[in-house]
């Protein structure tokens, strides 16, 4: 019998869009169920560490939005061909989830003065530094990792989304960018993917 998956989370992109593409990817099929705040409300307790996203396996719940995708990754080979290859996609995966916290607080941030600061600092300092680090990384390379799609390339390129606003002035994360939106199986979904605010 087929393993079924359910992944959970609000009606956005935000830390659930790497588990969605990562499925895509695979071509597997998953239901993806998106809550309102009040339905959350109610499956907030029920839920492992309190929080979104969740992933059910045949029955079997599993919470921590990078622990999912690893989950994903590995369960869909796409998480690296060896002990090596894996740990530096995992290496690529924690660097670029690293853009959470800075994004969250100038977006969510309701002090329209700070918010600017915030923004302002992120734009200057914070992506700058972070693409210089990425470029390195990938240097002429296709992919992250070995010669093929990794959930380290899925990774970066759904951190790319959360910042439309900011130029990926290095041309090889350009090209990257992308050579990864146009897998036919990533470019099917993100024609189709709701649009959402995060």
């Amino acid at each position: 019998m087929p393993t079924k998956y359910k992944l959970t989370y609000f009606n956005g992109r935000g830390r659930a869009e790497l588990t969605r593409l990562l499925f895509a990817q695979s071509g597997k099929a998953f239901e993806d169920v998106r809550v309102k705040d009040e339905e959350w409300t109610k499956l907030k307790p029920n839920t492992p560490w309190g929080s979104l996203p969740i992933l059910e396996v045949d029955g079997k719940m599993l919470g921590q939005s990078i622990a999912i995708a690893r989950y994903v990754a590995k369960a869909m080979g796409l998480a690296g061909k060896d002990d090596m290859d894996q740990a530096i996609a995992d290496s690529i995966v924690d660097a670029a989830v690293d853009l959470f916290p800075p994004i969250g607080k100038y977006k969510f941030e309701s002090d329209e003065t700070k918010k600017a600061e915030l923004k302002k600092n992120f734009d200057e300092k914070t992506f700058p530094a972070y693409l210089k680090n990425m470029s390195k990384q990938l240097g002429k390379n296709e992919y992250f990792v070995g010669k093929s799609v990794t959930w380290a390339d899925l990774a970066v390129v759904s951190m790319w989304e959360m910042v439309p606003d900011n130029d990926l002035c290095e041309t090889n994360l350009k090209e990257h960018y992308s050579r990864i939106k146009k897998l036919p199986n990533i470019a099917a979904y993100l024609a189709k993917r709701p649009k959402t605010d995060f």
